[in-house]
């Protein structure tokens, strides 16, 4: 029989993505409200989960959701006819962020 995740390791989850979404969606207050009420409600679908397998496996789901989007973090936004995009990129151990054009009259 396995130890039940703490409380403390879901908390621990949740605010990590949280963070993750404010950092990768900087400046895009819609796309952060709109992330973080997918991630609140994914997380209330077990808060009364007690099949332990289950929880850590949706921990290791959250953990996993999170590094994607810190490592392959990738935004458009369109800015009259132009989209402008927002690339991460990883190089070595320091994450670069550079904007570019990469199309018109959209």
């Amino acid at each position: 029989m396995s130890i039940s995740p703490s409380k403390q390791a879901v908390i621990t989850a949740y605010r990590n993505l949280l963070k993750t979404q404010r950092e990768v969606f900087t400046g895009d207050p819609k796309v952060i409200q709109a992330a973080a009420k997918e991630t609140y409600s994914r997380f209330m679908q077990y808060k009364n989960e007690n099949n332990v397998d289950i929880l850590e496996e949706k921990l290791e789901l959250a953990d996993q959701v999170s590094s994607l989007l810190r490592q392959n973090g990738i935004k458009a936004v369109k800015e009259e006819d132009t989209l402008k995009l927002r690339i991460k990129e990883k190089e070595g151990n320091e994450r670069k962020i550079r904007f570019g054009d990469v199309g018109s009259n959209l």
